[in-house]
């Protein structure tokens, strides 16, 4: 795999806020490495483990839909569901102030690192970066 070069939505979140939003250009791997380095330096291992975590992100949107957005959307496996469609983007979670309750991992500060698609993308992942680190997580996590 070669370069490859795109625009990556970078979010800084502590404790249900977002500290830092940014968008970078550059090859994904290269970028993605940098914010790990940028977060090694924030980190404490003392207080907390360091994980970094690649999932997919399932994304909705409302139809109708522009050209644009079905061009930038059909990269990402786009599927219709009635009147909405969906798709699924790669997202990487640098979680490096987090505790561990019972089973399960609370986060308190992050960097969420995806694609840059647009603003309604940028929007739902601001939104699960603070979900990610708010206290309500706690809750949600033990009815699953």
């Amino acid at each position: 795999m070669g370069v490859y070069v795109m625009k990556l939505l970078i979010v800084r979140a502590e404790n249900g806020e977002v500290k830092d939003k940014q968008i970078a250009e550059g090859d994904f791997n290269i970028v993605l490495k940098n914010v790990i380095l940028k977060t090694l330096e924030l980190w404490d291992p003392i207080k907390s483990d360091l994980i970094i975590v690649r999932h997919k992100q399932e994304i909705s949107v409302k139809l109708p839909i522009t050209r644009e957005q079905y061009d930038m959307y059909s990269q990402f496996n786009l599927k219709r569901r009635g009147d909405a469609a969906s798709f699924e983007i790669p997202v990487y979670l640098i979680s490096f102030e987090n505790q561990w309750v019972d089973d399960n991992i609370i986060d308190s500060k992050v960097f969420v690192v995806s694609p840059y698609i647009d603003d309604y993308v940028t929007e739902k992942i601001i939104e699960l970066a603070k979900n990610i680190t708010s206290q309500e997580e706690i809750s949600e996590e033990t009815e699953e």
